[in-house]
């Protein structure tokens, strides 16, 4: 199944449809005094394999629920998400949100994730949003563009999946 395919099953009968966009926040913070040391808010990639996940879930087929959100070094500071990525360029850490929440507001409805990694895990230049404790399908991708210190600071990246009708 191709994403023109996951579309139409996502349109809705005459001209709605809906649309999916994800927004990561990072948060970097002194472990010590919990002063916030950086904050960057970006878009990012709903990846081609998240997409059908996503599509399979609404259709009712059995998928994994997305709960894992994983920090790698492997991406280049501020390079650019494909959304063909399958898998984190150099995973280093993996973290469980196992009770995601929901809310509606002026933005559309969202599903949001939190995980909190470090110190002593990288400093972050991709992270991601996945269905599995070791493997699994990687719905979200995202390349910050100034590298995060999950090494020497504490770092929580918060994810939000918004979905509006387009």
């Amino acid at each position: 199944m191709d994403l023109e395919e996951i579309k139409k099953q996502l349109a809705n009968e005459g001209d709605a449809s809906l649309e999916m966009k994800g927004r990561w926040t990072a948060i970097e913070r002194d472990p010590e005094t919990g002063e916030v040391l950086d904050k960057e808010v970006s878009e990012n990639v709903i990846t081609e394999d998240g997409a059908v996940a996503l599509a399979d879930m609404l259709a009712g087929n059995s998928v994994t629920d997305f709960t894992y959100i994983a920090i790698g070094d492997g991406a280049t500071e501020g390079g650019s998400e494909s959304v063909t990525q399958s898998t984190l360029q150099n995973e280093v850490a993996r973290v469980q949100d196992s009770s995601p929440g929901t809310a509606d507001d002026t933005n559309g409805h969202k599903v949001t994730w939190t995980a909190t990694f470090g110190p002593g895990d990288c400093v972050a230049t991709e992270f991601g949003l996945l269905n599995d404790a070791t493997a699994g399908v990687l719905l979200s991708y995202n390349i910050p563009a100034i590298a995060k210190d999950a090494d020497n600071a504490e770092l929580t990246l918060n994810y939000e999946l918004i979905i509006n009708e387009g």
